[in-house]
């Protein structure tokens, strides 16, 4: 079933409860969020925390650095399944990116975001884009259903533009927007290595991309895919590989 959610929506935000719709708007579930402050000793930190249920969370240390704190955090939710998502990555600059390990979740409110979740990418690591109405397919309507959906990038960002189709194997991706669209595929570094205009496109892998993920936009909205990351085929430099 198509369940869809806003995590970074300000009511859900502030009620600590992000509803999961289903067909005709339909609530199937809730999943349990709170949002944190964490003023830090080299910068500030916006995290949002995304549960089944409610969590006791550790308090601010304001002594401590932000990789000191996100450290803490994935500790104290260590087993819950729980997800830490980092709403304002741009604080770290693409070459400091390393040091938001722990965040599984990455908010994308910019082009300043995207460029440090593209180099968070780049490094391999599992980290899946947030923005606007998340899109995903679950085979239960439970909370953990989704909860996994958006610990392993099987979801899409929607603002306006939803995908009629998304398939994705190990040759590459297909997709299809039933409107005119031009669709951009970004890989290693936020490279734009294609864009593709038209109602449905393909993309084949190369090999030597390191991840792909696609940004397509219509007249009506726009659409966010997470990464997949791709196998360097022979004769290429191997890269840990990580995500789905």
């Amino acid at each position: 079933m198509r369940a869809t959610c806003e995590p970074l929506d300000p009511a859900a935000q502030r009620a600590g409860r992000i509803p999961v719709l289903g067909d005709g708007g339909r609530e199937l579930c809730a999943l349990w969020t709170q949002v944190l402050e964490r003023p830090c000793s080299d910068r500030h930190l916006r995290l949002q925390v995304i549960a089944i249920e409610p969590m006791e969370l550790p308090a601010a240390e304001p002594s401590e650095s932000a990789t000191g704190a996100l450290a803490r955090l994935e500790r104290a939710l260590r087993g819950s399944g729980a997800l830490i998502a980092l709403l304002n990555p741009a604080v770290f600059p693409p070459a400091q990116i390393a040091l938001a390990e722990g965040a599984r979740l990455f908010a994308l409110a910019d082009a300043a975001d995207e460029a440090s979740w593209d180099a968070v990418l780049s490094l391999g690591l599992p980290v899946y884009g947030l923005r606007g109405r998340i899109a995903c397919a679950c085979l239960t309507a439970h909370p953990g259903a989704v909860l996994s959906a958006l610990a392993y990038g099987n979801f899409a960002c929607e603002e306006g533009l939803a995908l009629e189709r998304l398939d994705e194997d190990r040759a590459g991706v297909a997709w299809r927007t039933g409107v005119p669209a031009e669709a951009t595929v970004i890989v290693r570094g936020g490279y734009e290595a294609a864009r593709q205009q038209g109602a449905e496109g393909r993309w084949a892998d190369r090999g030597n991309e390191a991840y792909v993920r696609l940004v397509i936009r219509s007249a009506g909205g726009t659409c966010w895919t997470q990464p997949r990351f791709i196998a360097p085929r022979a004769g290429q430099p191997a890269q840990q590989q990580h995500g789905h």
